[in-house]
């Protein structure tokens, strides 16, 4: 509203363009160390359908971009046909399906086509014959050979500068010189620098699994610092929105989400899942395609008439098709997602909050790989017959030799006392346990003093916050 699309009052001026170049960056850092390749399963079936997924889309879009003329439309076509997986991860939690086998499977299935798609994109971007295509093919496939050898390296690179330099925010430093100089050497190399940084996301994944505290710290970074700056930026590239402006970008809005409905509900008799939410689910948008927009913005490979249409569809997508799919599937698919009175008991919360617990012969590793699942910042240690025992915090877990997490279990460590209400409780007398101890985790016991729920204070608010 306040760029030059609508009023004109900001502009872009170098700072802007600075803090959206380090947004887009620590961004795709982090989209590739928790969304590209995490967890991801695939199987034969998956690969086909993620094929047709970004196959079926990219004939139709790319019909109706040159139609329009487009001189760059190879570079267009892929942030317009991938499927976003951080807004799709959002979705697939918002609707309760994220633990379900059909959620799984579209999570495979986008995570598969955004892979794709981005590894497409980095390769037409700089591409400007047959010849400079093949050779950035070729650099791209040495950069995962690279990812995969130099992995482990940079990993213990860092784990030898915590050991050596004593000080308390040398993890998160490291990682973010890491970054900014991961991009900067990419942009001496004639490399995009976000799509490098994707790759060191990527490729650090491993280390940043054992390290769940120094995570939470790039989250907030990024998501609580560039991410707002970074979407406020999308609207000021945009030139005035005129009328054609507008219709051209509901025409590809419209192409998009029906070419990938299609593709969608089509793949999923290969898959075997339910067409409609197949459908929907791997049409979501709004995450890393608005990156590579700017990207290709910055570059010059798009001018800003074809950013601005092409931002416009996105964010109007980005808007439709959640709403669409909880329109359709809310309380219908996965669990139901009524949000709970405050006068409720704790015990209504059950189907909200499955609870995360480790036993006392559980090692370190399983214990840090249930946390990182749940992004939680402690887990309550239970016994054989499931009695509350204490909790681990992450600090703790962050002042141990990583080498030890295999050898060490639960058991080993000093358990810190746990808060407990019964299964009778309210949910504002926890509310208030949560504010007068402040205390991470509360455990739900029942009246043989067994462990049957687990409650963390983000997401219960998370919950009680949810419309």
């Amino acid at each position: 509203m306040l760029g030059n699309g609508v009023l004109g009052v900001i502009t872009v001026n170098d700072i802007v363009s600075f803090i959206t170049s380090l947004g887009i960056i620590f961004l795709l850092f982090l989209a590739g160390a928790e969304e590209i390749g995490g967890g991801l399963e695939v199987d034969g079936k998956m690969v086909w359908s993620s094929v047709f997924l970004l196959l079926l889309p990219s004939i139709f879009v790319f019909y109706v971009l040159y139609f329009l003329h487009m001189a760059e439309a190879t570079v267009l076509l892929f942030p317009l046909v991938m499927t976003s997986v951080g807004p799709l991860t959002r979705l697939l939690m918002d609707t309760g399906m994220s633990k379900s086998t059909l959620g799984r499977k579209i999570f495979y299935q986008g995570t598969t086509v955004e892979i794709i798609s981005v590894i497409l994109f980095a390769i037409f971007l700089n591409a400007v014959n047959l010849e400079s295509l093949l050779k950035i093919g070729i650099e791209i496939v040495l950069v995962f050979l690279l990812i995969l050898v130099a992995g482990p390296k940079i990993a213990r690179v860092l784990e030898t500068l915590e050991g050596y330099v004593k000080v308390r925010e040398i993890e998160l430093a490291s990682v973010v010189s890491f970054i900014l100089i991961t991009g900067y050497v990419a942009e001496v190399l004639n490399f995009n620098s976000a799509i490098a940084a994707l790759f060191l996301g990527f490729l650090l994944r491993g280390y940043l699994r054992d390290r769940p505290d120094l995570v939470e710290k790039l989250r907030g970074l990024t998501y609580g610092f560039f991410e707002p700056l970074f979407f406020v930026s999308i609207g000021l590239y945009f030139v005035r929105i005129t009328p054609l402006i507008a219709g051209i970008g509901l025409l590809l809005a419209s192409v998009v989400l029906l070419s990938k409905f299609i593709a969608g509900f089509l793949a999923s008799f290969i898959v075997k899942e339910n067409p409609i939410v197949n459908g929907l689910g791997t049409s979501t948008k709004g995450g890393v395609d608005a990156s590579l927009l700017i990207t290709a913005l910055v570059v010059h490979k798009l001018n800003y008439h074809e950013y601005s249409f092409s931002a416009l569809s996105l964010t109007v997508l980005a808007v439709a098709v959640p709403l669409l799919f909880k329109l359709k599937f809310k309380g219908k698919i996965g669990t139901d997602i009524r949000r709970p009175r405050m006068n409720e008991k704790v015990g209504s919360l059950s189907y909200l909050l499955p609870p995360l617990f480790a036993k006392k012969d559980e090692t370190l590793r399983e214990i840090i790989n249930k946390i990182t699942e749940r992004g939680a910042r402690a887990i309550v240690i239970v016994d054989d017959q499931m009695h509350l025992v204490g909790h681990i915090t992450v600090q703790q877990l962050l002042e141990i030799d990583p080498a030890q997490y295999e050898a060490l279990k639960a058991a080993d460590l000093p358990l810190n006392e746990t808060e407990s209400v019964d299964v009778d409780a309210r949910i504002i007398d926890v509310l208030r346990k949560f504010k007068s101890t402040g205390t991470a985790v509360i455990a739900v016991i029942d009246r043989d003093h067994r462990v049957i729920g687990i409650i963390y204070e983000r997401e219960l608010l998370r919950i009680l916050a949810s419309p």
